[in-house]
């Protein structure tokens, strides 16, 4: 399954939308609340809440990975998929969701436990009781 167009720009910044943001200075997270927009490039995830989880890297700080739950939406081009969690990794243009994932590009629909997705590759895998509804 293919996700995405494949030309993914994983140093494109990332633009975040909230009703609220709480930060914790003991864990270095940053907890987005409230119709959560996050943007990369043609990437576009939205969910009721987003943790951001930070690392440092030869001396500046910068996103290790978002943390989303709660009616995950994440979009790439015409490409979308909907389920209850994801987790983005930014280092390696991978995502992970969970929780009743559905699948949707064009007219077809892919439903699915879990599903991975490549960002740079344009590449998804979609496991756990995987149902379709194809168009010819």
């Amino acid at each position: 399954m293919g996700f995405g167009n494949g030309d993914f720009d994983r140093s494109a910044p990332v633009e975040v939308a909230a009703d609220n943001l709480e930060i914790d200075e003991n864990t270095g997270q940053a907890i987005l609340t409230g119709n959560v927009v996050i943007e990369q490039g043609d990437l576009r995830l939205s969910a009721d809440r987003v943790t951001v989880e930070y690392t440092t890297l030869d001396g500046e700080r910068e996103i290790d990975r978002l943390n989303a739950n709660g009616n995950v939406l994440i979009t790439s081009g015409e490409d979308a998929a909907e389920g209850a969690n994801a987790v983005y990794i930014l280092a390696t243009s991978e995502i992970l969701m969970d929780g009743e994932v559905l699948v949707t590009q064009g007219p077809n629909v892919l439903a699915g436990d879990r599903m991975s997705i490549d960002l740079e590759a344009g590449a998804g895998t979609v496991t756990g009781r995987v149902r379709s509804t194809l168009q010819p």
